[in-house]
């Protein structure tokens, strides 16, 4: 009897213990993890993701590493982790992006067939035009290109990209007074707008940021104004509803990852984001904190994927 006791007790004592006997850690058991980046290195999703692993690396001893898998809206990156095992080693940078992809047809799953694991933040968009452009607001900007029809312009980083649904949004949303043209990518659309080739484009802050003096913002995305532009109006501000809000950014894997790796990987997304070199930078780049986990983020992501599921039809991007 006292045995049996004995041994009930030490039960009972893992019991108590978040996980029981798999207390000690179910991630990443010392194998690298790969973080799929689906655009091109140096672009903004690109550069959090660095942020991110960084802040991350400071928490897990196994190496994490940035795999840039550009192409077909972030079709082809999220692809490569569709088609991985689900034990938490191959990870995707996902987000709007991501939605909008799935809903378009560019990958070759959908949304749900992801698991959703810690989200990261908001980055607002920014409409901007040339600094030395008669446009002081973005109301000049609509009323010039109702005045002139077909010369006003307003670029997006390509076709399918979360700016391209903006940009359609925006354009509709002022009674179509712009042409939408595409680019190759945001470099290539501030050098459009530089360049005098387009002129207008939604960029994300930090482009506009990093073209401080060159570009001149007329309005941003978010539901508040930003630390970064504070001066600047919102789309919501000047009476534009249903635009996007800008990309938003999370830690999502193939489905199927087992709960508990789930649960590490999100604690290990929390700890980073709390890491005072991640809180510099995000506040330095006017990114908006919004961490929801597992549960909670996947039923976001399914609001999300509703909302944009709409703006897609209305602008007749859905496939």
């Amino acid at each position: 009897m006292r045995r049996l006791i004995a041994l009930v007790g030490v039960v009972l004592l893992f019991a108590m213990i978040p996980g029981g006997l798999s207390a000690s850690p179910v991630w990443p058991e010392a194998r690298p993890v790969s973080i799929v980046v689906p655009f091109t290195a140096g672009g903004g999703t690109d550069i959090i993701a660095r942020q991110i692993q960084r802040a991350m690396q400071r928490f897990i001893e196994a190496p994490l590493v940035i795999r840039n898998m550009p192409g077909a809206g972030s079709g082809i990156g999220t692809n490569e982790v569709l088609r991985a095992r689900p034990d938490g080693h191959t990870l995707l940078l996902s987000g709007t992006h991501t939605v909008t992809a799935t809903l378009q047809g560019l990958a070759a799953g959908s949304i749900i067939q992801l698991d959703h694991i810690a989200s990261l933040n908001w980055d607002p968009f920014v409409i901007a035009v040339l600094e030395g452009a008669p446009y002081k607001t973005l109301q000049e900007l609509i009323d010039a290109g109702k005045q002139a029809p077909g010369k006003v312009t307003i670029g997006h980083a390509g076709v399918g990209a979360l700016t391209h649904l903006t940009s359609e949004a925006l354009n509709k949303a002022t009674g179509n007074p712009w042409t939408v043209v595409p680019f190759e990518g945001g470099a290539r659309l501030i050098a459009g707008v530089l360049g005098n080739v387009v002129t207008s484009g939604v960029f994300s802050q930090s482009e506009v940021q990093a073209q401080a003096g060159r570009l001149r913002p007329l309005a941003v995305t978010s539901l508040r104004r930003t630390t970064l532009f504070p001066a600047t109006p919102t789309t919501t501000e000047l009476g534009f509803k249903n635009i996007p809000q800008g990309s938003f950014r999370a830690i999502s894997g193939p489905k199927g990852i087992p709960m508990e790796v789930r649960r590490a990987i999100a604690s290990s997304v929390a700890r980073a984001m709390n890491d005072p070199h991640w809180i510099q930078y995000a506040r330095e780049s006017g990114l908006v904190k919004t961490y929801m986990a597992n549960e909670e983020l996947e039923r976001y992501f399914a609001v999300l994927t509703l909302d944009l599921s709409k703006l897609l039809r209305q602008v007749g991007l859905m496939k």
